[in-house]
Formats: C-alpha cells, sequence, structure tokens
C-alpha cells in the first residue's frame, strides 16, 4: 500500500477529532452566551420590579411581586447626612436593597436604582437631587426594612406603605453626603449639579460616602419618602 493510501484515514481522523474538538468548543461558548444572556435578563428584571416597588411618589399601600431564579436579595445599612459646614447637621438612616449573582449587582439606596456589571455601574433612575433658583431639593426614601437575605429560585413580594415628611435647611455651607457602594455614579450627578465632591468614611463601616457641596446654594428642602418596607414570600 502507498504512502498516499495510508495518509487517507489518517488524515480522516484528524479531521474529525478536530471538529469534534471545535463543536463542543462551540457547545460550551454557547452555553455561556445563553447563561450570561438569562444572567442579565433576570438582572433588568429586579432593576425593574425594585424601581417600581420603591417607588417614593405614590402613598398609601402598594405591593410587588418579585421572582428569583438565581443570586439573593438582601437588605443594607446606609444612611445619607445633611452636613451645615463640615458637620451633620441632621442623619436619615436609609437602608439599602441590594441584589447580586456572581458579578453583577442591582442596588437601591436613597431613591437610586444602580446596576453594577462588575465592570461599571450607571442609574437606572437619576438620583433625586436637583437645585433650582440657589435652593438645594432632596428626596429621600427610607425603606425602613428588617434585616432580610433571600436566596433564589423563589418569589418574594415587595409590600411598601408610604408616608411623607418635609424638612428646610437655611444657611451656607449646605452639603449633603450618601453612603454607597457606588460612589462614582453620584459623583456624576452631583458634578453635572456644580458641586464639589469628596469621599469620606463617618463610621468606619467600610462603605464610603459621597460628600457633595453646593457653594451657591442657600436654602435646601428634604423631602423624606418613609416606605415601611416588608419582603415576604
Amino acid at each position: 500500500m502507498s504512502r498516499r493510501a495510508q495518509s487517507t484515514p489518517v488524515g480522516v481522523a484528524v479531521l474529525l477529532a478536530v471538529t469534534v474538538v471545535s463543536v463542543a468548543a462551540l457547545t460550551v461558548a454557547a452555553g455561556s452566551v445563553v447563561e450570561e444572556s438569562a444572567s442579565a435578563a433576570e438582572a433588568r428584571s429586579v432593576s425593574t420590579a425594585m424601581g417600581e416597588a420603591l417607588d417614593a411618589e405614590r402613598s398609601g399601600p402598594h405591593e410587588r411581586r418579585l421572582t428569583l431564579h438565581e443570586g439573593r436579595l438582601r437588605t443594607v445599612e446606609r444612611s445619607v447626612r445633611l452636613l451645615d459646614g463640615t458637620d451633620p447637621a441632621a442623619e436619615y438612616a436609609v437602608g439599602g436593597l441590594v441584589y447580586a449573582a456572581g458579578e453583577r449587582r442591582v442596588r437601591h439606596v436613597a431613591g437610586t436604582t444602580v446596576s453594577d456589571t462588575g465592570t461599571g455601574a450607571r442609574a437606572r433612575t437619576a438620583p433625586p437631587v436637583s437645585i433650582r433658583d440657589r435652593t438645594l431639593f432632596v428626596g429621600l426614601s427610607r425603606l425602613g426594612a428588617d434585616a432580610v437575605a433571600v436566596d433564589g429560585p423563589t418569589t418574594v413580594t415587595l409590600r411598601t406603605n408610604v408616608t411623607h415628611d418635609r424638612r428646610r435647611l437655611s444657611g451656607g455651607g449646605i452639603g449633603i453626603a450618601v453612603e454607597t457602594r457606588t460612589p462614582a455614579v453620584w459623583e456624576r450627578h452631583f458634578a453635572e449639579l456644580g458641586a464639589t465632591t469628596t469621599r469620606r468614611s463617618f463610621d468606619d463601616d467600610g462603605v464610603p460616602s459621597v460628600v457633595a457641596r453646593f457653594p451657591d446654594v442657600r436654602d435646601a428642602y428634604v423631602f423624606v419618602h418613609d416606605l415601611n418596607l416588608e419582603v415576604g414570600r
């Protein structure tokens, strides 16, 4: 038998082996894409549900069902401080709700929902802080929830019963400090309002606060929205 004839079955075997390896690699890649897409879809769903369930513009009772296929939903401790110069004039324990699955995070703190993919974070709802006629307007959502941690797969109900209050501050040197794991999101928003920002730890718990100062502001109105959140099944 010639060398050429002998090489034919060897060549076919090599081609078959390469094909099998390629198909296996494509299967793994396709599976990873499907898994990533499912994870991203769930994060978007959670973000939408949080925004609807924790809407501070309504009053009275409301509830929203949220289905988790993976990941964990938990409450965290967060604070917002209003500053008179360098000292806090008022402190609010606003709390936070966090969904985590792999590197993906959806966080709701002080009326703002932030999506974090591990490579960058962006606000799904703008921080409720604005300036008009040298007056600062701040909307603060206080969750008022007990400590909760829920793992998927499961379905939970987010129940709120929203009430509102208002406070006014006057004078120079007014500032606001927001405790957050995504400081860059808040820094970008404050920069758009013409504020100067720094980062500071008020209670040494490892979570920084973004401190924003508004040199031209002379009055501040703080609208406190108590959500009275309950996370149930």
